[in-house]
């Protein structure tokens, strides 16, 4: 995914671009459209998410649910 932006500031909130689908989100919040939970700016592996984030990509690709 190519965005403009990594990330910019709204009233104090850090957000960014799902790294799943696409979708602006919170920085640490859960993504209205694909639920992936955000895990900062890097979205590292593990943490609240039981997919990996290449699964979770996959996934999404694929039309199924993200866990």
């Amino acid at each position: 995914m190519k965005n403009s932006k990594k990330t910019w500031e709204i009233d104090g909130e850090l957000w960014l671009h799902c790294p799943v689908c696409g979708n602006e989100v919170m920085d640490y919040d859960i993504c209205d459209v694909c639920h992936w939970q955000n895990t900062g700016i890097i979205n590292i592996d593990g943490g609240p998410n039981k997919m990996t984030l290449a699964e979770a990509k996959e996934a999404y690709a694929k039309g199924e649910p993200i866990k």
